[in-house]
């Protein structure tokens, strides 16, 4: 019997060519773009929770609670940790620390400067990262480094890397690494994008002896794996007491709280600060998810309103079938067959549509995803036609089966009052969703246009910088720093030549990236506080056109502006002076050496618009505000880049003259340099790619609407043929048979454009809510979506009113 139904089914379905095609079109499209976002979705739920002990693996965090709102929360770890957990908590199986910096690597005129991982030996025994030859057993020996398949071919191309040696410089020594292992690359769903892995065995290399005893120096990420049938909650109850131990005196009860974070809760988890593993916003997931689920449900609705506007016409069928004596169950999973049948074929299409449309999903998303078809996925998506079949089936097979076989006789109406109701409540909703996602899509849109154009306090446009590299032999990280200055001196020089670059100068950080060395110190009334640190040569400020508010700028040519002048922004001079005048005082504490501020910038976002502007000091001499801080946090590579302005009419000419200057200047190391504004840019890909998703969802969502508009018009024609013929025998135009059209869906577009504003407007306000910098929403976004969406609809009854002007009246009158 199920067979005969599908036979049938697919006859009425071949009859029935328009509304066929519009459904499974409809649907396609709508599966398509579930699949695919539903991929994206998957794969950022998914992030490590492929390893074979994620369940008993966690991150240790850090919270310093000083009072007066000195609350500062880590998860970076203090490097005596490790250890500590080991010899105190018999709970905890194995310790493993993650860290990250940049090495050259290479000898000769091939060094590269590349990103390094340097953590614990035992790290491939905590995480089940898949090594595919070499050492699987012990890979990380005190001079040995693992490296990716890439990297393997990026270095040793096609001869065998295994037992072959790469050079890097840490600090002043350069060590020849033993290739012991050549691992798979990294999956995108971790947080772990190493490409080079080296063992931090020996400490002494990469840390120096002071962080390596400090409680209140943060540094690498600490990860724990416990043993087995150990819950978070025992071991934490264990922390307070470790920390007494440990510390002593050095702190009062609650003011160093420890705790645990499970890896498979990290991605995903804003309530925790980002260190080196990133952190995603759950926020875009769900709206992205939310978005894949509303354009599929339009098509849903598409099918369920033409279905049960179909009814008229299957009327007598429905009244033939029950007089042979077919019962309600079996009429009901009659018609359920059709839109399983229906959805079976979308679903297909569906799937080839994703197939083809995947790389450009890619490159939008900025994922490497790739649509799995194996046994579990055939089995979703059996799963998923079914109960779409059934959701958008189920209504239209109970009206069809409820029709009286009197009322089928007598020829009278067959649909009911709630029939039609429940068609245009369907049509309102699909309506709202549609101008919903319009107006959505518009104020991301803004807010992104905003993030990206704003004036952020200082110049942006055609400004590059250049990565520098320390000289060689020199050891500790300000010694690097103040040697990267005397290497930026040299193209300095160089670049001073050209007369399409000015502004010229140079920074330990530079806009566009985030993590600028964060410093603290407890000021005279034994308050912590904190503050961003930048240390550059005297041209920062002038160069990037910083407006100065109060005081002046430094000068080059005074020697106690290089020794001891500093410059302030407005948020500092709050924090520390409250209303007095700073200039000419020192900052509020008793350790730091001689120093002055000359003056006080105005806030200019060196962060992202997501945060507020933090307190952030300008030196040239950072040695006599150093000796003050009691912390320091760098996240971001503190060696100077050189900063100008580039005045030449093609950009590409940048890249000409920086590698003549720097081949001349530095031959053996690997030129790096970045756009400023492009890097700004980059600091909001996220609400970029979610912006571009969300537009082409809408872009989705509104060709949907129109396969629903375009068959529910085909319908109402369909059953106002007399109408129409009789109208025009009396005279009437196109226009007024367009009326009689707009009259049908004139209203639900109405209701439903009411409807949407406060949905709207709340819900994108709480989206907007995690910028501290954001736009207002206007009145205008609603009043184009509004406009959009009725454009949209007078486009698609037009075309049907001018079809139907021009039937003949005769045949009209001669439909039956």
């Amino acid at each position: 019997m199920t067979r005969n139904n599908f036979k049938i089914a697919a006859r009425v379905l071949w009859k029935q060519k328009t509304n066929t095609l519009l459904n499974v079109g409809s649907i396609a499209i709508g599966m398509a773009c579930f699949i695919l976002i539903s991929l994206y979705v998957s794969q950022e739920l998914s992030f490590d929770k492929f390893h074979e002990k994620g369940d008993r693996i966690y991150r240790t965090w850090t919270e310093e609670d000083y009072g007066e709102g000195q609350v500062f929360f880590y998860t970076s770890s203090p490097l005596p940790l490790a250890p500590t957990l080991e010899e105190n908590l018999p709970e905890v199986e194995a310790t493993t620390l993650v860290d990250y910096s940049n090495f050259l690597v290479g000898e000769g005129e091939n060094r590269i400067n590349e990103r390094v991982a340097f953590v614990s030996p035992n790290f491939f025994d905590v995480f089940s990262f898949n090594i595919l030859k070499g050492n699987k057993t012990q890979p990380l020996g005190r001079n040995d480094i693992v490296i990716s398949q890439a990297y393997a071919t990026k270095y040793f191309g096609e001869q065998e890397p295994v037992g072959k040696t790469l050079t890097l410089q840490v600090n002043n020594e350069k060590i020849a690494y033993n290739v012991s292992a050549v691992m798979e690359d990294m999956p995108r769903n971790t947080g772990f994008q190493m490409e080079m892995i080296v063992s931090n065995e020996d400490m002494e290399r990469f840390y120096n002896p002071r962080a390596m005893q400090a409680w209140f120096n943060i540094a690498p990420e600490t990860f724990v794996l416990l043993k087995e049938n150990t819950t978070q909650a025992s071991v934490e109850s264990k922390f307070p007491d470790m920390i007494n131990k440990v510390l002593g005196d050095q702190v009062e009860e609650g003011q160093y709280v420890l705790g645990i974070q499970p890896l498979e809760d990290i991605h995903l988890n804003p309530d925790f600060p980002s260190a080196s593993y990133p952190v995603g916003n759950p926020n875009y997931v769900y709206v992205l998810a939310t978005i894949g689920l509303l354009v599929l449900v339009m098509a849903c609705i598409n099918y369920t309103t033409l279905s049960t506007g179909q009814s008229i016409k299957r009327a007598k069928e429905v009244g033939i079938r029950k007089v042979v004596g077919a019962q309600k169950g079996g009429l009901i999973w009659q018609y359920l067959s059709e839109s399983i049948l229906i959805t079976a074929c979308a679903t297909l299409v569906g799937i080839g549509l994703a197939y083809f449309l995947l790389p450009t999903f890619n490159q939008l998303a900025g994922t490497q995803i790739k649509i799995p078809v194996d046994a579990q996925s055939i089995g979703i998506y059996l799963i998923i036609v079914f109960l779409v079949g059934v959701a958008t089936g189920l209504y239209p097979a109970f009206v069809l089966s409820n029709l009286k076989l009197i009322s089928i006789i007598r020829g009278g109406k067959t649909g009911g009052r709630s029939a039609g109701f429940f068609r245009k409540s369907l049509v309102v909703f699909q309506l709202l969703l549609t101008i919903f996602l319009i107006s959505g899509s518009l104020v991301m849109r803004q807010q992104l246009s905003y993030l990206q154009n704003s004036d952020v306090g200082f110049n942006k446009k055609a400004m590059v910088y250049v990565g520098m590299y320390p000289k060689e032999g020199v050891s500790g990280t300000f010694g690097r720093i103040n040697s990267g200055f005397e290497n930026a001196e040299l193209i300095k020089a160089s670049l001073a030549q050209y007369p399409e670059i000015s502004n010229l100068g140079a920074a330990s950080h530079m806009f566009g990236s985030s993590g600028w060395t964060n410093v603290g110190f407890s000021d005279k009334n034994g308050q912590f506080r904190q503050f961003y640190l930048e240390l550059t040569d005297p041209n920062f400020v002038s160069g990037f056109n910083i407006n100065i508010v109060e005081g002046r700028d430094f000068d080059p040519d005074l020697e106690i502006d290089k020794r001891e002048s500093i410059i302030i922004n407005k948020a500092a001079a709050e924090y520390f002076f409250g209303s007095e005048d700073p200039i000419g005082k020192k900052l509020p504490g008793d350790e730091f050496g001689q120093h002055n501020i000359i003056g006080v910038t105005e806030n200019f976002n060196f962060e992202s618009l997501h945060t507020d502007v933090a307190p952030l000091i300008i030196a040239q001499n950072g040695e006599p505000i150093l000796q003050g801080i009691s912390d320091i946090t760098m996240n971001n590579n503190p060696i100077p880049k050189v900063f100008f302005q580039y005045n030449g009419q093609n950009l590409l000419g940048i890249q000409d003259i920086l590698e003549e200057v720097w081949g001349e200047t530095f031959p053996n190391e690997e030129l790096n340099f970045s756009f400023v504004d492009e890097r700004l840019r980059l600091m909001y890909e996220d609400e970029a790619r979610v912006n571009k998703i969300a537009g082409v969802a809408t872009v989705i969502s509104i060709l949907i609407a129109s396969f629903g508009l375009l068959g529910l018009t085909i319908l109402v024609v369909n059953t106002k043929v007399k109408e129409i013929g009789i109208r025009k025998v009396l005279g009437a135009s196109p226009m007024t048979i367009m009326n009689i059209l707009v009259r049908q869906f004139g209203i639900q577009l109405i209701i439903a454009f009411i409807v949407s504003i406060p949905i709207t407007w709340y819900l994108m306000n709480q989206w907007l809510s995690d910028f501290a910098y954001r736009i207002d929403i206007g009145i205008v976004v609603f009043l184009i979506s509004g406009l959009l969406s009725f454009l949209l609809m007078m486009v698609v009854i037009a075309y049907h009113a001018i079809r139907a002007s021009r039937i003949n009246p005769v045949n009209a009158l001669r439909v039956e």
